[in-house]
């Protein structure tokens, strides 16, 4: 039992890894990172801001969450609709170029073309995904670990870095504060009471299932870290995280349910907190 759950909850976490990792590096052999724009101002204009892109996105998930409790599932595949269609476009767009800059060395007006146009099928397809459930878990599951991986990195490199460790601060202490309240615990509980695997927006093994926003978050700090600061802090850091997880592993073992990203986040950060106050 310990050893199947460990695989079913390490799977999810290290494919994210990896993927955001290896998409992270071809992003900076392509030369994109030269592109990026980080949000003017100083460290309070750019806290603020984070704040701001915070709260909006914690409301969505307790929304999303009240949804769920009142059993409003078409409403909650709506509202993931309406966030997952657009973002899947927008990294088909960036993935596709990144590859052909890697490949190609440049991007023509036609091959923009077809990137577009696929971005738009796959848009499409998104909608389909969410809003008919009519895929099996496997395919559910590598979906959210792609997407999951490949968003969280991206978004990750936009970030300064002050505003990264905001964020994630913020996002692991809602999820603990939000695990200890009692409605949501009685959401998740129904949730494995009931079994409804085709209705969650997370990834489901036999014993251990993944929401979609720890994949998104596992993957911010690796990714900011492995473009800004380079392979040694970015060992350091992975090794840090990777405590984390084994710790979630732990508790998951003792209670059931465990808050999935304050102890990989703050164990994680900090390497790079100290490594800035340096």
């Amino acid at each position: 039992m310990a050893r199947r759950l460990a695989l079913d909850y390490l799977s999810p976490v290290l494919s994210c890894l990896v993927i955001s990792l290896g998409f992270v590096r071809l992003f900076m052999i392509g030369g994109l990172g030269a592109t990026l724009r980080s949000p003017g101002g100083g460290y309070v204009e750019q806290v603020a801001w984070t704040f701001s892109l915070t709260l909006a996105g914690l409301m969505g998930v307790v929304l999303l969450y009240w949804l769920t409790g009142r059993r409003r599932g078409f409403e909650a595949r709506v509202l993931m609709a309406l966030i997952v269609a657009p973002t899947s476009a927008i990294l088909v767009i960036i993935v596709s170029q990144t590859l052909l800059m890697v490949v190609a060395k440049a991007v023509s007006s036609w091959m923009t073309s077809i990137i577009v146009l696929v971005s738009l099928y796959v848009s499409v397809f998104s909608l389909i995904f969410i809003m008919g459930n009519v895929f099996s878990s496997r395919v559910r599951n590598f979906i959210f670990i792609v997407y999951g991986a490949l968003l969280g990195s991206f978004v990750s490199l936009l970030l300064p870095t002050v505003s990264l460790i905001v964020m994630l601060v913020v996002v692991a202490v809602f999820d603990l504060v939000l695990l200890n309240t009692g409605w949501i615990v009685a959401v998740i509980r129904e949730f494995g009471d009931r079994g409804a695997k085709s209705g969650r927006m997370s990834y489901v093994g036999e014993g251990v299932e993944v929401g979609m926003g720890e994949l998104i978050f596992y993957s911010f700090l690796p990714a900011h870290v492995e473009a800004y600061f380079g392979v040694e802090l970015l060992a350091v850091t992975l090794v840090m995280i990777g405590v984390g997880v084994f710790l979630n592993l732990w508790l998951l073992e003792r209670r059931g349910v465990v808050a999935g990203l304050p102890a990989p986040i703050f164990l994680g950060l900090t390497p790079l907190i100290v490594y800035l106050l340096l």
